[in-house]
């Protein structure tokens, strides 16, 4: 039996991702050392709320709480910031995550989720506080890939001031 693990690229958080790739399956193994519940346990209650509302996100299937460690569905190599260097028209792309994010908004509320172990998770109320912490991910993580710091500071003050 032929596999294969490969890291790939994560998000801002303590989790890392490897690539498992076993007879022509692809799956996606997530690791965390730090901050477990948070980034394994939430992480699946989350995506499995978003998916039971039609967002797409990668099914689970299955964990191992104990050594940090969940299997997710892959679902490939093509992220956002490749589709945004192959396209001229990135307005285009930014307005798909735009109302993507709308689609979410209009998702109602709950106050408890289940997680995997069947146990309600609490989601927390999204403040204002919490969107600019966030926001920050933006400009830290994307716009530094295509602005200047000087440009970031101005977009990112005058942003800052609509949010």
């Amino acid at each position: 039996m032929k596999f294969k693990i490969q890291r790939i690229a994560g998000d801002a958080s303590f989790r890392v991702f490897y690539r498992f790739i076993i007879n022509n399956s692809h799956k996606i193994i997530i690791s965390a050392k730090k901050e477990k519940y948070k980034n394994l346990i939430a992480y699946v209650a989350v995506n499995q709320f978003l998916r039971k509302n039609k967002i797409l996100t990668p099914k689970f299937y299955a964990h191992n709480y104990s050594r940090g460690i969940i299997i997710i569905e892959d679902f490939g190599d093509l992220s956002f910031y490749k589709v945004l260097l192959k396209k001229k028209d990135k307005f285009s792309v930014y307005k798909k995550l735009i109302d993507l994010l709308l689609q979410i908004q209009k998702i109602k509320p709950k106050s408890k989720i289940k997680n995997v172990f069947n146990e309600p998770h609490i989601l927390n109320k999204y403040s204002s506080r919490y969107l600019q912490k966030e926001s920050d991910l933006f400009f830290d993580w994307y716009l530094s890939l295509f602005l200047n710091k000087k440009k970031i500071f101005i977009i990112k003050k005058k942003t800052k001031k609509i949010l």
